[in-house]
C-alpha cells in the first residue's frame, strides 16, 4: 500500500501565505460589496423620498388623476427591501455608515407612513405638508452622512 498524501503539506509556509492571501481577497470583496450595496440602497431611498415629496406637494394628483394605493406600493416595497438589506448586514453594525443608514431607514419608514396617511386624508393641508417636507429634508441630511461615512470607511 502506498501513501498518496504529501507529508507536511499543511506545515509549509506557502500554504499559510496562500490561505491568508485568499482570506484578504475575500474580505476586501465583502467590504467593497457592502459599500456598493449600501450606496445603491441609499440612492434608491433618496430618489423615492424625492418622488414621494413631489407627490405630496402635488396633492397626490398627476395629470388630474389621483395616485392609487397600488402606486404607493413601490415605496413600501423599497422599504421592505432596505430593511432586509439592513438585517443581512447586521454584522456591519459597528460602522458609522450602517448606524446612519439605520437612522435613515427609520426616517424613510416614518415618511412613507405619514405621506400615505396624508394621501388618504384627501385634502391639502399646508401644516401637514410642511411636516412632510421637513421629514424629507431630514432624510436628505442623513443620506449625506451615510455617503460621507462610506467614503471614509475602509
Amino acid at each position: 500500500m502506498t501513501d498518496t498524501t504529501r507529508a507536511g503539506a499543511l506545515g509549509r509556509p506557502v500554504f499559510y501565505l496562500m490561505l491568508v492571501g485568499a482570506l484578504a481577497v475575500v474580505a476586501a470583496c465583502y467590504s467593497a460589496g457592502y459599500r456598493k450595496q449600501m450606496a445603491a440602497t441609499v440612492d434608491l431611498l433618496s430618489e423615492l423620498t424625492e418622488k414621494l415629496a413631489d407627490y405630496c406637494a402635488a396633492g397626490f394628483k398627476v395629470d388630474d388623476r389621483e395616485i392609487s394605493s397600488e402606486e404607493m406600493g413601490e415605496f413600501y416595497y423599497a422599504l421592505n427591501k432596505a430593511q432586509a438589506f439592513r438585517a443581512m448586514r447586521r454584522n456591519q453594525a459597528q460602522r458609522p455608515s450602517y448606524r446612519d443608514f439605520s437612522t435613515m431607514l427609520e426616517q424613510y419608514a416614518a415618511f412613507v407612513h405619514s405621506a400615505d396617511e396624508y394621501r388618504l386624508g384627501g385634502r391639502v393641508d399646508p401644516v401637514k405638508l410642511a411636516a412632510l417636507i421637513a421629514q424629507r429634508d431630514a432624510i436628505r441630511k442623513t443620506a449625506s452622512r451615510v455617503r460621507a461615512n462610506l467614503a471614509s470607511e475602509e
